[in-house]
């Protein structure tokens, strides 16, 4: 009977813990913001304003701080060889969002301006061209844009 309990005991402890890891959520510090590490991400390197984070398949930077105007960013990327595929401007969650796309070198970037909470942000995911394109659901900016404290 008390192999029985302890069984039952180890189980329920064991389940418990495994209910909270899954509900913590690692928060990331960039500037004076903090927001949610999106799930299959590491912290690859932090400084000052900026963060990188990664996974297997993609690159993200996460910057607070002053911006430049985005028709200036993207003649400065222009400058820099990267070819625009394409620029929107969408709001998402009460947030307004300037989207800019560029390809160089076989490498596929999504820039992100944005505002929140008083605060300037350029968000940057870069993958390689081959690997399919994300949607709002599976997309970490989209996380870490609602996320953002």
């Amino acid at each position: 009977m008390k192999t029985k309990s302890l069984a039952f005991t180890l189980l329920v402890v064991f389940i418990l813990t495994f209910s909270i890891t899954a509900i913590y959520a690692e928060d990331v510090t960039v500037g004076s913001s903090t927001f949610e590490l999106p799930d299959g991400f590491k912290i690859n390197e932090t400084e000052n304003n900026t963060v990188t984070l990664e996974n297997n398949n993609y690159f993200l930077t996460v910057y607070e701080g002053d911006i430049v105007s985005t028709e200036e960013a993207k003649q400065n990327r222009e400058e820099e060889g990267y070819e625009l595929l394409g620029e929107d401007t969408y709001d998402a969650e009460g947030v307004s969002i300037n989207q800019q796309n560029y390809k160089k070198d076989n490498i596929v970037s999504n820039v992100y301006t944005f505002t929140k909470n008083d605060k300037n942000y350029i968000i940057t995911l870069n993958t390689l061209e081959s690997q399919p394109a994300l949607n709002s659901e599976n997309n970490p900016v989209t996380h870490i844009i609602s996320s953002l404290k």
